[in-house]
C-alpha cells in the first residue's frame, strides 16, 4: 500500500491493482482504443407496481454497501495506475421518464450513456445509476459501471441487493445481509503474488506449455482465414492465425433467444447426468468450430473464469475475471455425455491453476511454445457463461415482466466474445455475440449460430449420440 496525495490535497491510502484488473488495464491501453471499452451498461426493468421514492432509497442503501462503487484510480511511477476507496461513491440518482418515448428510442439513449467515457478517468467518481420509466409500462433502473471495479458478477449482485432492500421495504420481507469488504478480498488476491500457490501455478503452466503440442486455430468463417494465411505465406502447415485485435474495435451484438423449455431440457439433462452446464454449452461451441474446419478435432477457445469460490469473493464486488486458452481433443465416437465429461476435466484442470495472473500465464505460454508476436493467435473467439443469479421482485407476477438489459457500449477489445446469460423472466438462454464489424460478417456469424445451438440440442435429447453422428447433422 502506499499513501497517495491527491490533486485536492486529500491523502488517501493506494493499493496496486490485482491480477484481473492489470488484465483490464492492458486491455483498455492496447486493445480498446476507446475509453467506452471499459463501460458496462445494464438495467433491470419490470412492469406493475412501482414505487419511485422507496426504489431510490433501496438504491442509495445498495450504493451505502458496496464498496467497489467507491473505486477511483491514479497514475502511480511505481506501480502504473493505483486504487483507492473514496469517502463517497459520488452517485446522485436521477429519475428520468423515457415513458412517452418508443422503445428503440429510449433504447438507442441508453446505449448513448454506455458509450459514454473519458480517457482521463483519473481521481473521480465512475459509477452511474439512474431511476427509469420506459416504454410500455416499464420501470426500474439503469447502471453504469466500470471494468477495473466491476465484472458481470459483481454488477448483478449489486442488481439483486438493490432488489431484495427494495422488496424487504414494500413487503417486510428479510433484510438482505451485508456485503462484504471490497479491501479483504483485494488482499487476498494481492497476497497471492508472494505464495508458494503462485510459484507452484508459474510451474505447472510452463511444463504445461513447453510439452504440449502445438494446438490450431479454427475459424468460425466460412472464407477461412488459416487456410488463406497458409496461401500467403506459403507456409501449408501453419497452425496459428497472425490476428491484432487492436484495430478497428468499432463492435455490434448479435443477440440469439433459446426458449425456456429447450433451457430447461439442457438443464435437466445436466442433472440428470451430472453434466455441467457451461461445459455442455462449450462443447456445442467447440463443434460447431470442428464443422467450420472440416471436423477438426483440436479445438481451442478462450474461456472467461470468475473465481468466487468463497463467500468474500462472491459479496465483494470488483473484477475478477480471467481469461484462459481452453484446448480440448475430442474423437469422433466419444458420445455427446461423454465429450461434456472431457471438456469439463479439461476445465478443471485450468480451474486448480485460475489464479494465476492471466498477463504472465500468456507471457509464458509465448515463451515456452516460442510464439514470436502477439497478434499470433489459436484460439478464434472467447466465451462466457453467467449462471442464473436470483433477482428478487413483490411478486411472481411482476417478476414474470422482468427484463434484464444489457447495453453494448460498441466497442470492443476482442474480435468476437459470446457471452451466454438467463433471462430474468423465464430463465431462458440469451447467446450474445459481440462481434467486431470490420472482421465478421453477419452471415457467418448467423450459420455458426445454428450450427452451435443445433449441437447442443441434438446432445440433449441423445446424450449418447456420438460427437461424428453430430457432425454429420451439422455439416456445412
Amino acid at each position: 500500500m502506499i499513501e497517495l496525495k491527491l490533486p485536492n490535497g486529500e491523502q488517501v491510502t493506494a493499493y496496486p491493482l490485482t491480477q484481473a484488473q492489470r488484465f483490464m488495464y492492458f486491455v483498455f491501453n492496447g486493445y480498446g482504443k476507446n475509453p467506452a471499452v471499459l463501460n458496462i451498461g445494464t438495467g433491470c426493468y419490470w412492469q406493475g407496481t412501482f414505487d419511485a421514492q422507496t426504489l431510490r432509497e433501496a438504491l442509495e442503501e445498495a450504493i451505502a454497501r458496496c464498496d467497489t462503487i467507491r473505486l477511483q484510480f491514479m497514475p502511480d511511477k511505481q506501480f502504473g495506475l493505483v486504487q483507492y476507496l473514496a469517502p463517497d461513491a459520488g452517485i446522485e440518482i436521477e429519475e428520468i421518464d423515457h415513458s412517452g418515448m418508443t422503445e428503440e428510442e429510449s433504447f438507442a439513449i441508453l446505449k448513448e450513456w454506455t458509450k459514454e467515457g473519458s480517457a482521463n478517468f483519473f481521481g473521480r467518481p465512475l459509477n452511474i445509476v439512474r431511476i427509469m420509466h420506459l416504454p410500455g409500462g416499464y420501470n426500474g433502473f439503469y447502471c453504469k459501471f466500470h471494468h477495473l471495479a466491476f465484472d458481470g458478477y459483481a454488477a448483478k449482485m449489486f442488481i439483486a441487493d438493490a432488489m431484495a432492500i427494495y422488496v424487504s421495504k414494500r413487503t417486510g420481507a428479510p433484510y438482505p445481509k451485508p456485503m462484504k469488504p471490497y479491501l479483504e478480498a483485494m488482499a487476498q488476491e494481492l497476497a497471492y503474488l508472494d505464495s508458494d500457490r503462485r510459484k507452484a501455478d508459474r510451474a505447472y503452466w510452463m511444463q504445461r506449455f513447453s510439452t504440449q503440442s502445438e494446438p490450431i486455430f479454427n475459424d468460425y468463417l466460412l472464407d477461412n482465414r488459416l487456410t488463406k494465411q497458409r496461401e500467403e505465406s506459403g507456409d501449408p502447415d501453419r497452425r496459428y492465425l497472425m490476428l491484432f485485435e487492436g484495430e478497428h474495435p468499432e463492435s455490434r451484438t448479435l443477440h440469439y433467444d433459446v426458449s425456456a423449455e429447450d433451457t430447461q431440457k439442457v438443464l435437466d439433462m445436466c442433472e440428470k447426468n451430472g453434466l455441467s452446464v457451461p461445459c455442455v454449452l462449450m462443447l456445442g461451441l467447440r463443434t460447431a468450430l470442428s464443422a467450420f474446419n472440416g471436423n477438426q478435432e483440436d479445438v481451442s477457445i478462450k474461456f472467461m473464469i470468475n473465481r468466487r469460490g468463497t463467500l468474500l469473493e462472491k459479496k465483494s464486488g470488483g473484477n475478477r475475471w480471467h481469461f484462459y486458452s481452453l484446448r480440448t481433443v475430442v474423437p469422433p465416437e466419444l458420445s455427446f455425455a461423454d465429450a461434456v465429461r472431457a471438456v469439463e476435466d479439461e476445465q478443471n484442470e485450468t480451474f486448480r491453476h485460475c489464479a494465476f495472473d492471466t498477463l504472465e500465464m500468456y507471457h509464458i505460454k509465448h515463451m515456452a511454445m516460442h510464439i514470436e508476436h502477439i497478434e499470433q493467435t489459436y484460439d478464434s473467439l472467447t466465451f462466457s457463461y453467467h449462471a442464473p443469479q436470483a433477482v428478487p421482485f413483490e411478486t411472481e407476477e411482476i417478476a414474470k415482466t422482468a427484463k434484464g438489459i444489457w447495453y453494448n457500449n460498441d466497442y470492443s477489445a476482442q474480435n468476437l466474445y459470446l457471452t451466454v446469460k438467463h433471462r430474468l423472466n423465464d430463465n431462458g438462454f440469451e447467446f450474445i455475440f459481440e462481434y467486431r464489424i470490420s472482421e465478421n460478417p453477419l452471415h457467418d456469424l448467423e450459420i455458426f449460430y445454428d450450427k452451435m445451438i443445433t449441437a447442443i440440442m441434438l446432445g440433449t435429447e441423445n446424450p449418447d449420440m456420438t460427437v461424428g453422428e453430430i457432425l454429420d447433422k451439422i455439416a456445412l
